[in-house]
């Protein structure tokens, strides 16, 4: 009897270091996913050029100018 309690309790810490480590890894791989797709939301100076013209925040001249300096 003793001995069937000990490998059932070490095969339950087994089982639940393996969660542990499955749940971490999970976590991880989701912090990095979040982290490259929010980096692809950036915008790159051009682009806001673009979007700053089309709204007509700027003119064309200014746009020349100002991608000139980029």
């Amino acid at each position: 009897m003793g001995m069937f309690h000990t490998m059932f309790g070490g095969s339950a810490m087994m089982v639940g270091m393996m969660l542990f480590w499955v749940v971490l890894i999970a976590i991880g791989f989701y912090l990095l996913h979040r982290f490259i797709n929010d980096r692809k939301e950036e915008l790159t100076p051009m682009e806001i050029l673009k979007v700053r013209l089309a709204k007509g925040e700027i003119t064309l001249d200014e746009f020349e100018q100002l991608s000139k300096k980029l």
